[in-house]
Parts: C-alpha cells; structure tokens; sequence
C-alpha cells in the first residue's frame, strides 16, 4: 500500500502540502483547505480528505443533501461528533494510485471552495463577517494555493 507522502509525490501534491503530522496534510483550493489523513498503522487502511463547514438548521443541511446528490458520491458532506460539517471522500488504501489521490483530493477541494461561500452567503448572509472572521482565525493565512 502507498504511504501518503508516495501519493503527494506521484500526484504532484506535494510542494502544496503543508504537513500537519505524519498522517496528516494541509492543502489550500480557493478559500477551502482539504485535510487529507492516512492512518497509521494500528487503525484501519483507508484514506480520507475532508473540508470543514458551518451550519445549522434543517434548511442548511436540506441544502447539504443535494449538494451531496450534486456531486455524485465524489464527495459528501457529513455531520462530525464535535458539531462541525466537513466534505470529505475516502477509500481504501489498497490499490490507490498517485492519479486517483490527487482526484480525491482535489474532488474534495474544488467542491468545498464551489460551496463554503454559496452556502454561508445563503444561511449566514447576516453574520457573514463574524464567520469570515473566523475562518480566518482558524487558518491564519499560512497555507499555500493549490488550485
């Protein structure tokens, strides 16, 4: 099975990643970052790319399912224990090649920097400010572009 640094490198993903820890890398679409997770060796073998949301109310996550329609199982958006709604893709490690990685990862990220401005200008249209606020507080602007 690929490490995720065998992946970053065949995919050409890694001089826009900013690793986070050995499992764990930041890269940057738009306004959205993409978290993409290989486990370690003592959890199961798989890989994820999510991309963190905020929201609340039964019309957001209304809006939420069909966006998930939209993107035809190439993503999804899912509801975190910690109340926080991320867009992620995953699979399993075996057989995943460099070309597929940087699919997944770059599905993940186009999709979230294609919705997180569409759904805060349509739900949080009143406290779009506090959330840009925010946002920016939670990435401080250290992360490379990657799209």
């Amino acid at each position: 099975m690929p490490t995720l640094d065998e992946l970053l490198e065949g995919s050409g993903l890694a001089d826009m990643a900013v690793r986070i820890d050995d499992h764990l890398v930041r890269l940057q679409w738009g306004s959205a970052f993409v978290i993409a997770a290989s486990p370690d060796r003592r959890s199961s073998r798989s890989l994820r790319c999510s991309a963190r949301c905020t929201g609340k109310e039964l019309p957001f996550f209304q809006k939420l399912l069909e966006h998930n329609a939209y993107m035809g199982g190439m993503a999804a958006f899912a509801l975190q224990p910690d109340g926080w709604i991320v867009l992620h893709a995953g699979r399993a490690l075996k057989g995943i090649d460099a070309t597929e990685f940087a699919t997944l990862v770059a599905g993940v990220g186009r999709f979230a920097d294609q919705f997180d401005d569409m759904l805060v200008a349509e739900f949080y249209a009143d406290n779009k400010a506090a959330v840009a606020t925010q946002a920016g507080a939670d990435v401080s602007g250290q992360f490379p572009q990657t799209d």
